[in-house]
């Protein structure tokens, strides 16, 4: 057979050119010590990891939110803690201040450390994290939440949001609460419905205890007044009717070991109340604990402090009313340890599925060390004997036979 020249220098430079490639491919593989550089080494496998670099790049980016979720939960369980203790502490005072032997003076010097207990809850509540970022205010994390108006009212500028923080597919895990929640919205001692004692005839000793809506089909009832009579034989009775001055409750006896059932709303009283003694309801579910201790300063200044009915109910149902403030702050500091816990979980998940993902990933791409060098080695020999035959074979000449 006839081999043109033009033939035999294509052939054995296109062997020359595919060893080398080859050659320099495994050359690759060793410096990388990864078998998959390029999609073309194996496409099928290459697909597979580029799944699984993508569910790293996912589980990387979960920690990264865990650990600001962590951050972020971690500082407000703390914040929440230290404003329990000052609950706690501000309580007793106000249970201090419930002795006929203080004077003017003593009372006034417990009046001062609720100012000065106040003005904590409103820094509390006006914490600020790392980036001054406010803490309590919702999304409106760049407004300061709480500000006092001029004549000591506090008010709250945030909102009611919860930021949250994905952790996980599909999963995300709340990472802040609204000072709404945690100071404004506080349960009331009496339930649905707040008694106003400094306004009340007390000529008697009584209490709401409680005063719930029972059936809230009903038209909602804004006031609830109750007056106290006596039938003309010395039987106490009781009327209720609402702030239109509309009958409620026909005149009964009064039965202070039974609740009475007035228009859907379930209202127990406490104590004996006297003729001609009244006091008015208003639907108050809920109260904030600025206001609360505000009312604690205001009964100590007033000129008669603790003493008679009015203000010993007055100063029950402040006592009531922070022991709302004091559930709602355990709530929010169970939610948040609850929270963490749940963190940690999702953390050690990842974790695990990492060293998953990296044994897949390795058995995958990583480059066994022997099998390559035995590889290189022969195609180095393939290439060093084509190369050689090629020069060997190109040297001879017809002329030298002549």
């Amino acid at each position: 057979m006839r081999l043109a020249t033009s033939q035999f220098y294509n052939s054995n430079t296109s062997s020359m050119t595919r060893l080398q490639i080859e050659s320099n491919e495994t050359l690759q593989q060793l410096a990388t010590g990864k078998r998959i550089n390029t999609t073309a080494d194996d496409p099928v496998a290459s697909i597979a990891l580029e799944n699984l670099n993508q569910q790293d790049e996912r589980l990387s980016q979960y920690q990264n939110n865990i650990t600001l979720a962590n951050n972020r939960l971690s500082q407000q369980e703390s914040r929440v803690g230290e404003y329990e203790d000052l609950l706690m502490s501000l309580r007793d005072k106000i249970l201090q201040s419930n002795d006929g032997a203080l004077d003017d003076s003593a009372r006034e010097a417990l009046a001062l450390d609720l100012e000065e207990g106040l003005n904590s809850i409103i820094a509390l509540g006006n914490t600020q994290d790392e980036n001054g970022n406010y803490v309590f205010a919702g999304y409106q994390s760049d407004v300061k939440p709480f500000v006092t108006d001029a004549n000591g009212d506090v008010t709250y500028l945030g909102d009611e949001g919860r930021r949250s923080s994905q952790v996980a597919e599909g999963i995300s895990v709340q990472v802040s609460e609204s000072g709404q929640t945690l100071f404004m919205d506080a349960n009331t001692g009496s339930g649905d419905y707040s008694a106003d004692y400094a306004n009340a005839t007390m000529n008697g000793d009584f209490f709401v205890e409680s005063a719930d809506i029972i059936d809230p089909s009903l038209p909602a009832i804004d006031g609830i007044e109750l007056t106290f009579g006596d039938d003309g034989s010395g039987v106490r009775t009781v009327t209720a009717t609402d702030d239109q001055g509309n009958v409620l409750l026909p005149t009964q006896p009064f039965d202070a070991s039974q609740p009475m059932v007035i228009a859907g709303r379930e209202i127990a009283i406490s104590g004996s109340p006297e003729d001609g003694d009244s006091v008015t309801l208003s639907h108050q579910p809920t109260t904030d604990v600025f206001s609360s201790v505000q009312s604690a300063i205001d009964l100590l200044r007033s000129p008669n402090g603790l003493e008679g009915n009015n203000a010993q109910a007055e100063f029950a149902q402040i006592l009531t009313d922070f022991d709302g403030a004091q559930e709602a702050a355990s709530v929010v500091r169970a939610e948040s340890g609850n929270y963490l816990s749940s963190l940690d979980t999702f953390q050690a998940q990842h974790e695990s599925m990492e060293l998953v993902n990296a044994t897949a990933k390795s058995s995958l791409e990583d480059l066994d060390y022997a099998a390559a060098i035995t590889k290189f080695e022969q195609q180095s020999l393939a290439l060093n004997a084509v190369t050689q035959s090629f020069a060997q074979i190109q040297s001879v000449s017809l002329f030298n036979y002549i």
